[in-house]
């Protein structure tokens, strides 16, 4: 099965689709999934930009607008998480994950479904220590603070994902990197510093990417693990080794808190713990290894594009709920804090156990009553389109209960409660006021014919190689505020790519593309 994953969309889905289409042509391949890591802007008409975190002028609608009225589909199954770009007030309808247009998946705040036999997980979002154990206070309309604050990790949808049993994980997801993974060793560090030295005082001090990451890969130990955020490629394998426990470690290097970790259970970490006074004890065994990697954004002759094979793969190609994280959901329904304060959310592994038999046999039975496992494709449109935005047809303001949302509930028999803080006087805008809500009916509009969208070709693509290539596109990047475009010659409007000079499949061997430096604030 060969699936393409992509690093920072920025609303280029027409790019996107095309590229993966004339990579096909090219290598005669056909691609079954199409997996985005982020910022993927899912605006659905120019209302949706007011919730949308960038600078004004670069909130642009781009095109995913057609594929939630109808005017396109989405020619091949599309899975994404959310980063720190998003539509957050649609995204938030679909806290569990659902359609946001025929064929095309978000995977909610967390979320675990299968596809084709793999099992995919992901987290949304990017880790932010203030926020990280709050509760999910925001609610539209969003403020100028809570639109920055919505989309950072919550502590709650870590212990969520930890309590998946370990390495049952094909394929994780995350926007932001796990903290460590430029340190694991067995990755080009020195060729990330050519390409980005501003990571190197935060590298140094294992600062770069996000702890909560970090613990999630260390505990579940997925095979793979795709992001993107830092809008550059880089490969790494993560070999795991635990002579000691997690929480144990984290507890002396940390003086008995229980923050999560600075970095991985490697061999090289264990040492440098080890000279801090985190003194490990006993010999470091091999506990398997997750194959990390990273990719640019959207942009011609960037490295955004990754077809990778899973020839053990098998199942049917569809999107399916899965039975043991649907369990999860809802033993941990009634946990969700939805306050502006930190919330007591236990993620040491006794904590975290994983749902029971029969917890997992009540939710299989319930898909089963309900035809079965495959995510039926119920989407519904719960905003006006682009066309009858233009016509003067206006969105709601407050939150909106999304009918597959409801639906999810109604299986698993439990409460709607995405919107219990819009009571608590958090995260909305001046003078919002607690209005009815219902299930609105599914809008309906044309729209124009778009002329055909230009693909954009990345430097190199790699299929089944040993060791990923590590090339090097330096470029402008805020890590918290983030522009949706490059402006200058890349910029909106730009000439189609050319054809690179070659496409790799089955490649030994890494291409090393030039790029144009720029410079990156980080935003800390």
């Amino acid at each position: 099965m060969k699936v393409a994953v992509q690093g920072c969309l920025h609303g280029d889905l027409d790019e996107i689709y095309a590229s993966v289409a004339h990579l096909e042509q090219h290598e005669n391949v056909r691609v079954d999934l199409v997996i985005s890591c982020g910022d993927f802007q899912a605006i659905r008409n120019a209302g949706d930009l007011n919730s949308i975190a960038v600078p004004d002028k670069y909130k642009e609608l781009k095109g995913f607008h057609r594929y939630y009225s109808g005017e396109k589909i989405a020619p091949y199954p599309t899975l994404f998480i959310g980063g720190n770009h998003e539509a957050s007030n649609y995204l938030w309808e679909l806290y569990y994950g659902g359609w946001v247009a025929p064929n095309i998946y978000y995977l909610g705040c967390s979320g675990v479904v299968r596809f084709g036999g793999l099992r995919i997980a992901g987290l949304s979002g990017i880790f932010d220590s203030q926020s990280y154990r709050l509760g999910h206070f925001e609610h539209p309309p969003y403020d100028r603070g809570s639109l920055r604050t919505v989309y950072h990790v919550r502590e709650y949808e870590v212990r969520k994902l930890l309590h998946l049993k370990e390495r049952s994980v094909d394929v994780f997801l995350s926007h932001d990197w796990p903290r460590g993974v430029a340190n694991c060793g067995c990755c080009n560090r020195a060729r990330l510093l050519r390409s980005k030295p501003y990571f190197r005082q935060e590298g140094d001090r294992d600062e770069l990417g996000s702890p909560a990451a970090a613990r999630l890969c260390n505990r579940i130990k997925p095979g793979h693990w795709f992001s993107a955020h830092f809008h550059v490629k880089f490969p790494a394998v993560i070999h795991h080794g635990n002579s000691i426990a997690e929480d144990t470690l984290t507890a002396r290097q940390r003086g008995g808190t229980s923050d999560v970790p600075d970095g991985w259970m490697t061999p090289e970490v264990l040492e440098r713990l080890g000279r801090e006074g985190g003194q490990p004890s006993g010999r470091v065994t091999d506990q398997g290894q997750t194959k990390f990697l990273a990719l640019d954004k959207c942009l011609p002759n960037r490295d955004f594009l990754q077809i990778l094979d899973f020839p053990e793969a098998a199942g049917p190609k569809v999107l399916e709920h899965d039975a043991e994280w649907l369990a999860i959901v809802k033993r941990l329904h009634g946990e969700m804090p939805m306050e502006r304060r930190p919330a007591a959310c236990a993620t040491d592994a006794a904590s975290c156990p994983g749902p029971t038999a029969e917890e997992v046999r009540w939710v299989a039975s319930r898909l089963e009553a309900a035809g079965g496992a495959a995510i039926k494709d119920s989407f519904c449109r719960t905003a006006p389109t682009q066309a009858e935005y233009e016509m003067g047809a206006r969105q709601v303001g407050h939150h909106v209960r999304n009918p597959q949302t409801l639906a999810l509930l109604e299986l698993l028999d439990l409460p709607y409660q995405l919107d219990r803080n819009e009571g608590m006087g958090f995260g909305g805008g001046r003078g919002h006021q607690h209005r009815q809500r219902g299930n609105q009916q599914p809008h309906r509009g044309g729209g124009w014919q778009p002329g055909p969208p230009a693909h954009l070709v990345p430097s190199a693509v790699y299929l089944n190689q040993a060791v990923m290539a590590q090339d090097q596109n330096p470029e402008a990047i805020d890590i918290d505020i983030d522009v949706g475009v490059d402006v200058g010659s890349e910029g909106p409007g730009a000439a189609p790519a050319l054809v690179p000079a070659q496409v790799y499949l089955n490649s030994q061997a890494a291409a090393h593309d030039q790029g144009n430096p720029e410079e990156i604030d980080l935003g800390l």
